[in-house]
């Protein structure tokens, strides 16, 4: 059924999708892109899979925040840790979703959103890395 005014509603989701589709192709046919986004969902994987193999599991609290002006000040499950690849993930996906919807209109935001979250996951991994040599 038609509304008075515009478009019904499946025909603009309909449009949006196309759109979408479109730009997801382009998105990821550009090789920086796939280098970017690949490398950062690896970085990501690496620092669940090392957190899983390299920190022991057992009831023992681990340390989960240093800090080098007071040492340490948070120690936590070990469960804990796993928040790191999480917030990784997170990043990952957002900023991938607005770098997928800016490509269309402004390629060079889209490669900045990119970019940080490479060095997030970066961060992350120095994090991760540091948080390994602390329990050890």
């Amino acid at each position: 059924m038609l509304r008075k005014f515009g478009s019904p509603p499946s025909t603009i989701l309909k449009m949006e999708y196309r759109c979408l589709n479109n730009n997801m192709k382009e998105f990821f046919k550009n090789t920086t892109n796939q280098l970017v986004m690949g490398s950062s969902l690896f970085l990501n994987i690496a620092l669940f899979l090392f957190f899983y193999f390299f920190i022991k599991q057992g009831n023992i609290p681990i340390v989960l925040h240093y800090n080098i002006d007071w040492g340490v000040d948070y120690f936590g499950e070990v469960k804990s840790i796993f928040v790191l690849p999480t917030v990784g993930i997170t990043i990952l996906l957002l900023n991938g979703v607005l770098a997928l919807k800016l490509w269309g209109k402004n390629r060079i935001l889209s490669y900045f959103l990119t970019t940080a979250t490479f060095l997030a996951q970066g961060f992350l991994i120095i994090s991760g890395i540091a948080l390994y040599m602390i329990n050890k």
